[in-house]
């Protein structure tokens, strides 16, 4: 169960990732969660500063899909305002959304060591990603304060095992996910 919560990259923030080496090793079809990955969970609609993000990867050829586990309609409105497809319930840890996104939501074929999920909790969102046998990127949450009760709890599971991957993968532990457990202390 610990190797699939170790993230293959970890970032401080979206705007951390070095995009050129993801596009070197192969990545082609980027999925990211919305809620405390892209914005908070106060936020409501893009801003600026991330649609030339998204911008960019497109310009690097990239493509772009929103797979969150929220039902809520402010996933959908925030997609079509993004101007990206989303698969809103993904249910993540589960495969199942997360492989409904890469096979009916992508424009084309992707090979899983093309694809990354990006989000900022273990439990879902990198646990969902090693599920579905693609790359998982964590980067540190937007606003951990906004956080619901749901989020919260998985908080709280994600330090259960951070702790055990502490004790028992100290190396990796040390290099991509002490600073990151830090924010929850």
């Amino acid at each position: 169960m610990i190797k699939k919560l170790i993230p293959d990259y970890v970032f401080k923030s979206i705007y951390d990732i070095d995009f050129n080496k993801l596009y070197n090793d192969g990545i082609r079809l980027i999925l990211s969660d919305l809620d405390n990955t892209l914005i908070s969970y106060k936020q409501k609609e893009p801003y600026e500063v991330l649609f030339k993000w998204k911008k960019n990867l497109e310009d690097m050829g990239f493509e772009f899909i929103i797979v969150s586990n929220s039902r809520k309609e402010r996933v959908t409105n925030f997609a079509n305002k993004f101007n990206v497809k989303c698969n809103k319930f993904s249910t993540k840890p589960l495969k199942r959304g997360i492989k409904r996104a890469i096979k009916k939501l992508a424009s084309k074929k992707y090979n899983n060591n093309e694809i990354i999920l990006i989000g900022d909790q273990l439990m879902t969102d990198i646990l969902g990603a090693k599920r579905s046998k693609i790359k998982a990127g964590l980067v540190y949450p937007v606003d951990i304060k906004t956080e619901p009760k749901t989020t919260r709890f998985n908080r709280k599971m994600e330090q259960f095992f951070l702790n055990r991957i502490k004790k028992k993968k100290s190396d990796i532990y040390n290099m991509y996910l002490k600073e990151f457990d830090e924010l929850n202390d």
